[in-house]
């Protein structure tokens, strides 16, 4: 959390620099922006104008004041919050001298997704229309900025004509991914979903999935009333994700496929996966079309952010906690994310120190650069003591 994280190291103990890739970067752009709206059809601003339209799940799940639950430092002199690109070079780009940073948009995800007042015509305009509002106020105005793609998930064909048309433009190489939310219309291993996926594979670029508002299904047992339990509640969707990309054998078919789950924790995964294995080890025979053991997929295809890291009330837990992780293999599976700009930002200066050189070095930047095809700057990052 910034304030508390966010240390500054003495000059007498830099010893080595570490480049920084920041891979969940929180735009303050919003569907009421001209930079958003200016790229809608005619037809379609009068008629978000006219009827509205809601977020998936929308309720009361954040606190009121803080519409973005921002830091209070990161509000700029027009009371808007990701919005001044000098403020978020101040605050992050250079002040952790970064390679660069997902800028991962909800807008697509959250609305334009059908449903909630938004015809199908007015989903697919809505992605595309976050999308140009990215490279237009983010990817144009600093080479550091890369976009996460806004795509209707639920009318594949189109989704895969919105990720062609990014990738094969002039700044293919600065779309990394594409972000959806967690409450799709069926399990995500569903075959529905599959040419989307194969597109995914096709450009070597994963799809990610954000917490993104909670979405409509967020708990398994109905609605929450406090934004507490939102909070806590953040990784329980991946029970019902990882096993249905799994089971379902997306990634036989797409086994070059990667998944990054953003935002949603990390100490989960391993016992997920214990239990997978379990359950397989006497049920095989109903999901005799895989090829491997369920902890395998995990280990090979799915990759994490350190936002929200992890915390314990004792040092020791929170190193025993760690060590389980990479011992199971996804030590080099994590990738650092400031959530910037939350209240519960993390600074690079974050990670535990007992994680060792050369894993601080893959979760800050070495892991991302190679998921995204992110070129790590030269000489840049942050310096650590020994």
């Amino acid at each position: 959390m910034a304030g508390l994280l966010d240390h500054q190291v003495d000059d007498a103990g830099k010893v080595k620099k570490f480049p920084v890739v920041d891979t969940d970067h929180h735009p303050g752009i919003n569907h009421t922006d001209a930079v958003f709206l200016n790229h809608l059809p005619d037809r379609w601003r009068d008629y978000m104008k006219m009827i509205g339209v809601r977020f998936t799940g929308q309720m009361a799940t954040t606190p009121t004041q803080r519409s973005m639950t921002h830091r209070l430092d990161s509000v700029d002199e027009e009371g808007r919050t990701g919005v001044s690109i000098p403020l978020i070079r101040e605050q992050v780009l250079d002040k952790y001298d970064v390679s660069g940073a997902v800028i991962t948009s909800t807008i697509g995800p959250r609305i334009g997704r059908g449903g909630g007042n938004c015809p199908q015509e007015l989903a697919i305009e809505i992605s595309r229309a976050a999308n140009e509002a990215m490279r237009e106020h983010y990817l144009e105005a600093d080479p550091r900025f890369y976009g996460a793609i806004c795509a209707p998930v639920e009318v594949p064909a189109e989704a895969v004509k919105e990720i062609q048309r990014l990738k094969e433009g002039d700044m293919g190489h600065r779309w990394v991914e594409l972000l959806i939310e967690p409450g799709t219309d069926y399990g995500m291993g569903n075959p529905k979903y599959w040419p989307v996926y194969e597109a995914l594979e096709h450009y070597d670029i994963p799809i990610s999935v954000h917490v993104s508002g909670l979405s409509r299904r967020s708990t398994g047992t109905g609605q929450q009333n406090y934004y507490f339990e939102a909070h806590c509640n953040i990784a329980l969707r991946n029970y019902s994700m990882v096993p249905s990309m799994v089971f379902e054998g997306v990634f036989d078919r797409f086994p070059n496929l990667k998944m990054t789950l953003t935002e949603q924790s990390w100490a989960w995964a391993v016992p997920l996966a214990w239990r997978m294995d379990s359950t397989y080890n006497v049920m095989r025979n109903e999901v005799s079309h895989l090829q491997r053991k369920p902890s395998e997929y995990v280990r090979d295809h799915f990759y994490f952010h350190t936002q929200p890291l992890e915390e314990t009330e004792f040092a020791e837990d929170l190193k025993e906690l760690w060590e389980q992780f990479i011992d199971f293999g996804l030590g080099e599976h994590l990738m650092f994310a400031t959530d910037y700009p939350h209240w519960d930002f993390d600074s690079p200066y974050s990670l535990p120190a007992f994680l060792g050189d050369d894993l601080r070095y893959s979760i800050l930047a070495g892991t991302a650069s190679g998921v995204y095809h992110i070129p790590l700057l030269e000489n840049s990052g942050i310096s650590l003591p020994a």
